[in-house]
């Protein structure tokens, strides 16, 4: 088979018409013209949000069929309630929902931190019997055990402080004393 030389016109549109071409021109022109007619005659009716939103639309009436309900706020701006028999939307665009901060903010949080942090670091737990400040709670113990307090006064239990800083932190509370009720107390069902 002899391969055909390149470069070669072998039909050329511009002489022959092509009737089917020819007729799929006609009708895009004149389908063109019966939308720029029909656009002509239309009233100028402002477009509503369920026209602009048809899926969003179709979900809400799925949620609400009776088409009462809560109104959904716009989806870009967060901001505009969507009523859906009203002119559509003019979003401003999407608005972010958070502030973003500057290094400056960031460094002032931190120092605002750190702050905290040296706070807490100095609290200990301080005995009111004595005054004195323990570091640790291990520390704590051994002092609750050998502190030189009024020993008729129990008051210093009432005033913990925590170790982290917390002023209800319960753990230095002891529970009330329970009745020590024994099996043997005249019940008949011990018997």
């Amino acid at each position: 088979m002899k391969p055909r030389a390149m470069g070669k016109v072998l039909f050329d549109d511009t002489t022959v018409k092509n009737p089917i071409v020819e007729d799929a021109k006609r009708s895009q022109r004149q389908k063109q013209e019966l939308i720029r007619l029909r656009r002509e005659a239309r009233p100028d009716k402002p477009l509503l949000n369920r026209d602009r939103y048809p899926e969003k639309y179709a979900a809400w009436l799925k949620t609400h069929p009776t088409g009462h309900g809560k109104q959904p706020h716009c989806w870009m701006c967060r901001e505009a309630v969507i009523r859906w028999d009203e002119p559509a939307h003019e979003c401003p665009g999407f608005k972010p929902m958070y502030e973003e901060h500057d290094q400056e903010w960031h460094d002032r949080k931190d120092a605002e931190r750190e702050a905290i942090r040296e706070a807490k670091r100095g609290n200990g737990i301080c005995c009111d019997g004595c005054g004195e400040l323990v570091e640790s709670e291990d520390d704590a113990r051994w002092h609750d055990e050998h502190c030189e307090r009024d020993p008729e006064s129990d008051s210093w239990r009432s005033h913990h402080i925590a170790v982290n800083g917390d002023e209800d932190d319960l753990c230095g509370y002891e529970d009330e004393p329970e009745d020590d009720y024994c099996e043997d107390d005249g019940d008949s069902m011990w018997e």
